[in-house]
C-alpha cells in the first residue's frame, strides 16, 4: 500500500497543474456554447494533452527533471495525462 502512494502522490501533484483549468475551460466552453456535459467532456479529451503540452513542454520544461528523479518518464507522464483525459470524458458521456 506505502508503495502505491508513493506512485500516486507525485501524479497527483503533476496533475494538479493540468486537470482543473483544463476542467474548468472545458466544462464552461460545453455549456456556453453546447449546453452539454458531453460536450465538455469532448472539450476535455482535447483540452487536456494540450494543457499539458502548454504547461509542461513549454512553460515549466525543467519540472520534468523533478518528475524523473522520481522515476517518471516523460512517456509514463504522457500516458498518465491521457488515461485522466479518457475517464473524464468516459465519465462526462455517462451524465
Amino acid at each position: 500500500m506505502k508503495n502505491l502512494l508513493s506512485y500516486c502522490r507525485p501524479l497527483w501533484f503533476f496533475h494538479k497543474r493540468i486537470a482543473p483549468p483544463a476542467l474548468f475551460i472545458s466544462v464552461l466552453l460545453g455549456l456556453t456554447l453546447f449546453r452539454s456535459i458531453g460536450a465538455a467532456g469532448i472539450i476535455f479529451l482535447m483540452m487536456g494533452p494540450l494543457w499539458h503540452y502548454y504547461i509542461y513542454e513549454v512553460r515549466y520544461k525543467q519540472e520534468y527533471y523533478f518528475y524523473f528523479n522520481l522515476g517518471f518518464t516523460r512517456l509514463s507522464l504522457w500516458v498518465s495525462t491521457l488515461i485522466l483525459v479518457a475517464i473524464v470524458f468516459f465519465t462526462a458521456l455517462l451524465l
